[in-house]
């Protein structure tokens, strides 16, 4: 090209007035628009084979309503627009994107910027510096967009992002696509968050993963919002029930529901609403639910609530002892030393089985009450009575008290069964297992030959005060007659002689299944 030197010094007035009124007339209409002045340049050039080009070199200041464009050269084009390049600065306000090329446009507003083979594009602010290979700056909005993503650092803080929009006036940073952010505190992966720099706050809108460099603090969710110093915030999991559920441990317990919300001031509850799941990290413990909150007594003590739905009871699993517990119930407390379920409980360990309508865990004492027609099942006995208190050693059975319209029955088959009665039992265990049984107070018993061949066709009847007997594997080995006792041997004749209110309930094949479907999920926890 051959290019028609004119000295900006010689003829400055003549040039703003020339170039501006007549090179581009249309240019000089007013439109309304904020246009890009030429503010300061060594030179103007012109291609006479291009004569919607020109040329200015040395020293190029560009203006456009606040913000200042400094460069070593650039193009201006009859629309309007310009092309800097060489060691680009726009500055505008507190924050400088700096190119080697960068492309004003005013009609759209905008400043686009890409990088060389030598260097990214960088914007400088106060959030710290974003290195980018694309940077379209909105001079309208204040917004900053990263289509083709960057990395972004200040002191010890990085984040990474494949897209990104800084809106500057809200401090806010719009990021997606794989986000990574360390900022020495935290450490986050996310599909899609926005990062509000003013409040120190999160927003999750994908899949996105937090932890705390002290390792205190771990959550997952697909949407949220978490406040960086109060460590509190909402959680969700995706619209979809089906998709994985919000997730949140705190030191070495694990709370997931399809949402959780978090308080900054401790005095109030934390709170999760569906498919809820507490368990520890060692996997010895866990909880099921549709509701849950925890909240501090009057004492101080932390109290986790749980509610069952309509197809989803509360249950409890503990797995700390040789043999696994599990409760259900519809309701339940729990506190550090102290739970509370109710009501239609069920309780299964091992070879025994509990149901009542409500159940109190004094673990200080190591006592259980079940109240509200309680049942055992104990190596295939049934023991009823209007209340029952366990009391425990190291989480086996010691003793188990019965207290009015006491009972004790075994099926041998569906026509007879060795049944004791009273109105007050004791059951003592060793070892776990049941060794011997007290009665008190009105004994009765019938019992059956279960050596012979058909177990049914002879009895024993007892009537005595107090009764004991003692057992073997589960087996009556002796039953002996205390204070008044009565006793007859007679054969069947008729019907088999059934003690009052001595009848037999078999724990229901749905809360055994239910027992065996929640320990299949706990044994596949990770």
């Amino acid at each position: 090209m051959n290019f028609q030197s004119v000295s900006y010094f010689h003829l400055k007035c003549l040039l703003r007035v020339w170039v501006f009124t007549l090179a581009f007339p249309a240019m000089a209409q007013d439109d309304g628009q904020t246009r890009i002045e030429i503010l300061q340049a060594d030179a103007i050039l012109r291609d006479q084979s291009q004569p919607d080009v020109q040329r200015l070199i040395g020293a190029v200041v560009l203006g456009f309503g606040d913000a200042r464009l400094s460069c070593d050269s650039a193009l201006r084009f009859k629309d309007g627009r310009f092309r800097a390049m060489g060691d680009v600065r726009l500055n505008d306000g507190d924050r400088s994107v700096l190119a080697e090329s960068m492309l004003l446009d005013p009609i759209a507003e905008t400043a686009i910027a890409e990088s060389s083979q030598n260097a990214d594009v960088r914007l400088q602010s106060d959030l710290g510096e974003v290195l980018a290979s694309l940077v379209q700056y909105d001079l309208n909005t204040k917004w900053v967009r990263f289509p083709a993503g960057g990395r972004m650092q200040e002191d010890s803080r990085t984040a990474v992002f494949n897209r990104g929009i800084f809106k500057v006036e809200e401090s806010k940073l719009e990021l997606g696509g794989d986000v990574h952010i360390n900022d020495g505190d935290w450490l986050i992966d996310s599909d899609s968050l926005h990062w509000d720099e003013g409040s120190n706050k999160l927003f999750f809108h994908g899949a996105s993963d937090v932890l705390e460099a002290s390792g205190g603090l771990e959550l997952h969710c697909f949407f949220g919002e978490f406040d960086q110093l109060t460590e509190s915030g909402w959680f969700a999991s995706e619209e979809s029930v089906l998709g994985p559920a919000a997730r949140v441990r705190q030191n070495d317990v694990w709370l997931e529901a399809n949402r959780l919300e978090v308080p900054a001031d401790s005095l109030e509850p934390l709170a999760a609403f569906g498919r809820v799941e507490i368990r520890d990290t060692a996997n010895v413990w866990k909880v099921w639910g549709e509701h849950a909150t925890r909240r501090k007594d009057a004492t101080g003590e932390f109290v986790v609530s749980v509610e069952g739905a309509t197809n989803t009871r509360a249950r409890y699993l503990d797995a700390s002892s040789a043999d696994t517990l599990w409760l259900v119930s519809d309701s339940m407390e729990i506190k550090p030393d102290w739970t509370r379920f109710w009501p239609e409980v069920h309780l299964i360990q091992g070879q025994a089985a509990a149901g009542c309508e409500e159940l109190l865990w004094d673990a200080s004492t190591e006592q259980i009450e079940l109240i509200g027609s309680p049942k055992t099942w104990l190596e295939g006995w049934l023991l009823k009575a209007d209340s029952m208190t366990w009391k425990l050693n190291e989480n086996q059975p010691e003793m188990l008290s019965a207290r009015g319209h006491s009972g004790l029955l075994y099926e041998l088959d569906s026509t007879c069964m060795q049944q004791i009665s009273g109105r007050n039992l004791d059951a003592f265990f060793a070892d776990g297992e049941l060794s011997f049984v007290e009665v008190k107070g009105n004994a009765e018993s019938v019992y059956f030959d279960a050596e012979k061949p058909n177990p049914c066709e002879a009895y024993n009847k007892s009537v005595s005060s107090a009764m004991r007997i003692d057992f073997d594997s589960g087996e009556i080995k002796d039953i002996v007659l205390l204070q008044k006792p009565e006793g007859i041997w007679s054969s069947v004749q008729g019907v088999v002689p059934t003690l009052s209110g001595m009848t037999w309930i078999a724990l229901s094949d749905e809360v055994k299944a239910a027992f065996e479907r929640d320990l299949r999920d706990f044994n596949g926890a990770d």
